[in-house]
């Protein structure tokens, strides 16, 4: 018989890109591969909890849907130590060690930082899509008016400062979308203690989890399955420098280290 799973963490977890990422995990370096595998392991868990209880209901303190969430944050950390992992096999040594799996900071701040990033591109307009004759990613954006496709990797994207310099961190350009640099260390400090603070009971009382647990389970589990394509991507092209790479793990370093 089947397993209940919660129907929006399956579409994404069984689409054709996901399915494209996870089999390409076995192949990632040691405790790349282990994190990578212990992600989506983490998702499925999360999607069968959720089916215990309804998603937008919830009463009493024995809600599902607060080991449901767990599991969700715990998907997303063990990606972004997978992806950790890979840099530092990858020749992203130096820059990797100073992102610490360990530190609930780094971990919670290097996926928000890819959601602001993705942002910051959606003057690109794109999108993404399996293309199954050539059993690949593809990605269809825009630049100056002018439509193009390519074979999907962070090699595609690159920045240069106002003095038309290769760009290091993308720090500056996050601080700017938010009202002051504080606001940002609010959050990332907020972030980084959300598991203990979904899971422990204090002089406020328990925590009943999300409102509506339908649009983390779809949203993280997205970002999940992307941050995993980036890992695979990465190893894919090890013999090269990605800027990306760099960006993300510097910002992520400077962004978190600053919220502390």
């Amino acid at each position: 018989m089947t397993e209940p799973m919660n129907p929006e963490l399956l579409r994404v977890v069984e689409s054709d890109m996901a399915r494209w990422v996870r089999d390409r995990i076995e192949v990632l370096p040691g405790r790349a591969k282990f994190c990578a595998h212990n992600a989506v392991r983490s998702l499925y868990w999360a999607g069968g909890i959720a089916t215990l209880e309804s998603t937008t209901y919830r009463e009493g303190e024995r809600g599902y849907r607060v080991p449901a969430t767990f599991f969700l944050m715990h998907a997303l950390e063990e990606a972004v130590a997978a992806f950790i992992a890979c840099a530092k096999k990858s020749g992203y040594t130096a820059l990797a060690k100073k992102v610490s799996p360990k530190d609930h900071v780094h971990k919670s701040t290097l996926p928000w930082l890819c959601g602001q990033i993705i942002e910051l591109l959606g003057a690109y307009k794109i999108g993404l899509a399996y293309q199954a004759d050539h059993d690949r990613i593809a990605v269809r954006y825009e630049d100056n008016g002018q439509v193009s496709y390519q074979v999907a990797s962070m090699r595609l994207l690159g920045s240069v400062d106002q003095n038309g310099n290769s760009s290091a961190s993308f720090a500056d350009d996050i601080y700017a979308r938010f009202t002051n640099e504080k606001d940002v260390h609010r959050l990332l400090k907020e972030g980084s203690g959300g598991r203990n603070y979904l899971i422990y009971a204090d002089d406020n009382g328990f925590r009943t989890g999300p409102l509506d647990l339908e649009p983390e389970l779809r949203e993280i589990a997205v970002t999940v399955i992307g941050i995993l394509w980036a890992t695979v991507d990465m190893w894919e092209h090890k013999g090269e420098r990605i800027q990306l790479v760099e960006i993300i793990l510097k910002t992520t370093h400077e962004l978190a280290e600053a919220a502390k």
